[in-house]
C-alpha cells in the first residue's frame, strides 16, 4: 500500500501532461496552424497552456480560432505592465479635462438617490405624555420602585420589583410574576414590553466599585437589549439620599450614588436608550434628598411619588412620526 502511494503522486503528473500533450497538439492543428518552425520550438504543451489562457476550454470545438496576432499582442501588453523597472519614476500627471472629469464624477449629485427619500438613524426628545403612555411599560428595581408600584398611582403598567435588589439578581428566581418565583430574564425572555424602566443600584453602594458596578449594569442592559430588541430602554438614575444620611455613611453616600449614575447615563444613546434624572426633580435640592420628603432618609413618604410620576410623564418618547415616514418611503 505504501508503495502504491509513493508512485501516486509521478503517475498523476505524467498522465496529467500526457492529456495536455495531446491536447495541445489538437489545439494547434485545429485552431493555430502553426508553422512547423513555431511547433517545433513550441511543443505541445506549451501550445495547451497557451489554449487555456485563450479559453479554448470552454469553447466549441468549431468556434472561431484566437487569432496569432492577437494573442501575441496581449502576451506584449502584460509583460510590459509586469515590468516594474519599466515603470515611469514619476506619477503621471493627469490633463485639466481629465481631472475635470473624474471630479464631477464624486461631485455630482445622483439624480436617483437624490429623487428617493432617505431615511436617517434619528435620535430623541423627551417629550410629554399622558398616563396610557404606560401600558406596555415595565419598571424593573428594588425597594423604591416597590414604592412607585404602591403609592405613584400608575396602575397599567408591570412591575418586576422587590425590596434590596440589585443588579446582581437579574438572573436569579428573586422576584414572583404572576403568581410564580421567577427571575427579570425569564420574564423578559417570555414577556413582550414596549418600555423598560430600570433602576438598582443603592444596594450596591456599600460592595464594589463604580467601575464594576457599571460593567455589570451594562451586560445586563446589553442582556435586555437583546431579548427586547423593539423596546425603549430608560435607564433611570438612582434618587440620592439625605445629606445628612450621606455624611453618616461609609458606602451609600451621595458621591457615590453620582459616580455610579455618571456611569450607566453613558449608556444612552437617545436612539432607543434613554437616561432620566430623577435628582433633577423637586425631590432633591442642591445635590440631596430633601429631608422634609423622606422617612428614613433614602426613601421617599408616600405622597411624594406621584411627583416621581408626573416626572416620568415628562419625560416620555414618541417615535411614531418616524415610523410615518417609513410607511411614506414604502409607499
Amino acid at each position: 500500500m505504501n508503495s502504491i502511494k509513493h508512485y501516486l503522486l509521478p503517475f498523476s503528473i505524467l498522465l496529467s501532461s500526457l492529456c495536455f500533450t495531446l491536447i495541445g497538439a489538437y489545439w494547434n492543428q485545429e485552431h493555430y496552424h502553426e508553422t512547423q518552425d513555431y511547433s517545433a520550438k513550441n511543443p505541445p504543451l506549451t501550445i495547451a497552456m497557451r489554449g487555456l489562457h485563450d479559453g479554448l476550454l470552454f469553447q466549441g470545438l468549431d468556434s472561431a480560432p484566437l487569432k496569432k496576432e492577437v494573442f501575441l499582442a496581449e502576451v506584449a501588453e502584460i509583460s510590459t505592465v509586469s515590468d516594474i523597472s519599466s515603470a515611469p519614476e514619476e506619477p503621471e500627471v493627469l490633463e485639466d479635462s481629465t481631472v475635470s472629469t473624474i471630479t464631477e464624477e464624486f461631485t455630482e449629485p445622483n439624480t436617483t438617490l437624490a429623487d428617493s427619500p432617505i431615511i436617517l438613524p434619528e435620535t430623541y426628545s423627551f417629550t410629554p405624555v399622558t398616563e396610557d403612555y404606560f401600558q406596555d411599560a415595565v419598571f424593573i428595581g428594588d425597594s423604591r420602585t416597590v414604592g412607585i408600584s404602591e403609592y405613584s398611582g400608575i396602575k397599567n403598567a408591570t412591575f418586576l420589583c422587590k425590596t434590596s435588589l440589585s443588579i446582581y439578581d437579574y438572573a436569579k428566581p428573586k422576584i414572583t410574576y404572576k403568581d410564580k418565583k421567577t427571575s427579570i430574564q425569564e420574564v423578559l425572555q417570555n414577556e413582550t414590553f414596549g418600555k423598560i424602566y430600570l433602576m438598582v443600584g443603592i444596594n450596591e453602594c456599600s460592595y464594589g466599585t463604580p467601575e464594576s458596578f457599571y460593567e455589570l449594569y451594562r451586560e445586563v442592559v446589553e442582556d435586555i437589549r437583546r431579548l427586547q430588541p423593539e423596546a425603549l430602554i430608560f435607564i433611570e438614575g438612582n434618587l440620592l439620599v439625605t445629606q445628612s444620611k450621606s455624611d453618616s455613611s461609609q458606602g451609600v453616600t451621595n458621591e457615590n450614588i453620582s459616580s455610579r449614575n455618571e456611569l450607566i447615563a453613558t449608556l444612552a444613546n437617545q436612539k432607543d436608550t434613554f437616561y432620566i434624572d430623577i435628582n433633577q426633580s423637586s425631590l432633591c435640592e442642591d445635590g440631596a434628598l430633601v429631608p422634609e420628603f423622606t422617612w428614613d432618609q433614602i426613601h421617599i413618604k408616600a405622597q411624594y411619588y406621584t411627583v416621581w410620576k408626573d416626572f416620568l410623564l415628562e419625560h416620555g418618547i414618541i417615535k411614531n412620526h418616524l415610523d410615518t415616514n417609513i410607511e411614506m418611503a414604502k409607499g
